[in-house]
């Protein structure tokens, strides 16, 4: 059986670094659409990568730690816009910036930049797994090419 070195080669800086960094995924040209992704993938993959390119600061305006609302700011241009958080993917997010109200591609890179700082957070992987379960009933639009109303009931807790 064959060691690591022998089937990685010897270990330098350059390749211990790829070796313990998750591989990145490949950046998407702004102007050409790649030839494997939908013109809606294509938006919604250039809003991912350049929310998590970005320097904004992430504000948590509740006390639950992964699923509520965050101001995300601009420490630059000065502006702050509110974003929820209600799961991974694309429509049940929300965010109060033009390009979420306007796109219909249902993320923006402020829901990206607040998604990207969550997964790197302790019991990230497992309270995203669960999903978001109120603590009272929610009505909201989804907003995924086209907006439906979510009726989220209130989470049941048993009592003994």
């Amino acid at each position: 059986m064959r060691n690591f070195a022998e089937r990685n080669g010897p270990l330098t800086n350059r390749n211990l670094s790829s070796a313990t960094k998750p591989n990145k995924e490949p950046k998407l040209s702004r102007t050409h659409a790649p030839p494997d992704l939908s013109p809606l993938d294509w938006q919604r993959g250039l809003r991912r990568q350049f929310g998590r390119e970005q320097a904004f600061k992430l504000e948590n305006l509740s006390s639950e730690p992964f699923f509520s609302e965050f101001r995300v700011s601009n420490p630059v241009s000065k502006s702050s816009y509110r974003v929820a958080i209600r799961g991974l993917g694309p429509g049940g997010n929300f965010c109060s910036c033009p390009d979420y109200a306007t796109s219909e591609l249902g993320t923006c890179k402020h829901i990206e930049f607040t998604l990207a700082r969550l997964e790197k957070k302790r019991g990230a992987r497992a309270a995203f797994a669960r999903g978001y379960q109120p603590a009272f009933s929610e009505l909201y639009l989804r907003n995924e090419g086209k907006r439906w109303c979510i009726f989220a009931p209130e989470r049941t807790v048993r009592r003994r």
